[in-house]
């Protein structure tokens, strides 16, 4: 169970996981960030992934609302999803400012049609959020985040080099790519264990866990792959 082992020891072991060496090696190699270091990826890949995720993060947003309700009565899990309630508003006006550097209009983002295999990661996380437990949902943000963060950045980095985008309109892909989230995950996970000692929350595995992480990383890649896809 994951009870018995430490939340440090639980992110440890999901790292060491295949699934999660193989994602960090599929995205690292990803095409997105190859061809923008080369300079060579068509701008309406970056519009594409704005779009994307303005819907993914109005998704975000309500998942982490009903997080924060549903575990008000923890005040450490609660102020856990909080601090993402905020981020996911704070990265909303981020994302806003730099779609008009790039002159996509507020109705352009609304009016987009998302594709399915990009919303793929929001939806599921959505069903973490109302059928998961706080364990599953603090692993998987802890070992996903920075896989995404590290995107964020280096496309933030090519943009700027090769695309000659200003610093301040690329503030929402560097916003991902900073911040240690592993202490508030294991905050987190340890007060949810302590409350499943008492009978409060039902115990976690470890096998719960994992396959959460997986298969939102699974996802992760899921959107990059279909960003990148020119159809």
């Amino acid at each position: 169970m994951a009870a018995n082992k430490s939340a440090k020891e639980i992110l440890a072991s999901l790292r060491n996981e295949p699934f999660s060496v193989e994602t960090e090696e599929r995205l690292g190699s990803h095409a997105v960030v190859q061809e923008a270091s080369a300079g060579t990826l068509p701008l309406a890949v970056v519009e594409r992934l704005l779009c994307e995720q303005y819907h993914i993060i109005a998704s975000d947003t309500r998942s982490m609302e009903h997080l924060v309700a549903r575990f008000n009565a923890n005040e450490i899990i609660r102020e856990y999803f909080q601090f993402f309630l905020t981020g996911e508003k704070i990265a909303f006006d981020k994302l806003l400012s730099m779609a008009k550097a790039m002159k996509l209009s507020d109705s352009h983002l609304e009016g987009y049609e998302p594709r399915a295999e990009a919303q793929a990661y929001p939806s599921y996380l959505c069903r973490l959020v109302h059928y998961g437990e706080a364990p599953q949902i603090a692993a998987a943000i802890a070992v996903n985040f920075p896989a995404f963060g590290r995107m964020c950045s280096r496309l933030a980095d090519a943009l700027k080099k090769n695309y000659h985008m200003k610093e301040e309109d690329l503030e929402f892909l560097r916003f991902f790519g900073s911040g240690d989230l592993d202490d508030g995950a294991i905050r987190a996970i340890e007060a949810y264990n302590a409350e499943a000692d008492k009978g409060t929350f039902k115990k976690v595995h470890y096998s719960d866990i994992k396959r959460a992480v997986r298969l939102l990383q699974a996802y992760e890649v899921m959107f990059w792959d279909s960003v990148f896809s020119n159809r």
